[in-house]
């Protein structure tokens, strides 16, 4: 690719970057067809969004320095600044550095990796051990210590080397999990915690009590002051959103609409009345977004209806 070219491709890529943070349906088919284009699309975007990932946790110790008046400036000037963030020759991180001046403060080695709706993000923390981010994800990790995860929002695989001596530690608000050897699936979601376990076992401690989970068992703690529950859990299904599926065993709508709109980039409410109707049955997620949750909608026995923001999950009868 020419060096001219290159350059185009990247600023591209960068703003289907920034676009795709918020993107509807409309702008993900738009972006799979710009990929399908030419296959260094994919490889330049690719660059792009681990240069994003590489100066995401720096930026709460910067302060970006910015000339008079530019608050003034109109919103086609401020996206060119975005294009030229992809030309002149530079790579994209050394470009940003040149822009920002470091804020003194106390050195820490926790960073955090964000993914946005659809996206995924595989992180290995060292030999053995891996988290799978969900899209609509945020966790922190630490670099000098790989035993080490918090996760604020969204949902992760974790495949775990086990450790007796360290055991790996996952924080979620204010309970933990502790892997005694395993493969396991944590969803936070509203302040609502579920631990599944696909492999070995896993202690899930909380403010109420402390609850050893085998695997193929899985656990609720809700938001409410309501009891943590413990139910069975097929193997199959920990972790299956990794690989395009979605399966459920008597769960709420309102757990496959989050679930779904994670998975498609989509945001998804469910209006009460049905927000706690069981869905028993597995879904494979195509990529195709909206048209997909049209064809789901006689299998959940719901309409799914466009709203402003996002699409809304209805009873059957209330849009016909």
């Amino acid at each position: 690719m020419a060096f001219e070219a290159r350059d185009s491709v990247r600023a591209q890529a960068i703003e289907w970057h920034i676009r795709l943070r918020h993107g509807d349906g409309a702008a993900w088919d738009a972006f799979t067809e710009w990929l399908a284009e030419d296959p260094r699309h994919a490889e330049i975007y690719d660059e792009i969004e681990q240069a994003d990932l590489t100066i995401e946790p720096l930026l709460s110790k910067v302060t970006f320095l910015e000339a008079a008046n530019d608050t003034d400036l109109p919103s086609d000037s401020l996206a060119s600044r975005w294009r030229w963030w992809g030309l002149g020759g530079g790579a994209l991180a050394a470009s940003i550095a040149a822009a920002i001046v470091l804020v003194p403060q106390g050195s820490t080695s926790r960073y955090e990796v964000v993914t946005g709706p659809g996206q995924r993000q595989i992180v290995t923390l060292e030999a053995g051990t891996q988290v799978t981010l969900n899209g609509s994800t945020r966790m922190t990790f630490d670099r000098k210590d790989p035993r080490f995860a918090s996760l604020a929002a969204g949902e992760a695989l974790f495949q775990v080397q086990h450790d007796s001596a360290k055991p790996f530690a996952l924080e979620v608000g204010e309970s933990r999990v502790e892997d005694l050897g395993t493969v396991f699936n944590v969803v936070r979601d509203a302040g609502e915690v579920r631990v599944a376990v696909a492999e070995g076992k896993v202690l899930y401690k909380s403010q109420k009590e402390a609850i050893p989970l085998q695997a193929g068992q899985a656990l609720l703690d809700p938001s409410s002051a309501g009891a943590i529950r413990v139910t069975r859990a097929p193997i199959a299904s920990v972790g299956a959103w990794q690989k395009g599926r979605l399966v459920y065993t008597g769960e709420p709508l309102s757990q496959v609409a989050a679930d779904l709109g994670r998975a498609l980039g989509i945001r998804i409410t469910v209006a009460p009345d049905i927000a706690g109707r069981p869905f028993s049955g597995a879904i494979a997620i195509d990529g195709t977004g909206p048209d997909q949750l049209r064809r789901l909608m006689p299998a959940l026995n719901v309409t799914i209806e466009p709203e402003a923001g996002g699409w809304t999950m209805k009873s059957a009868g209330a849009g016909r």
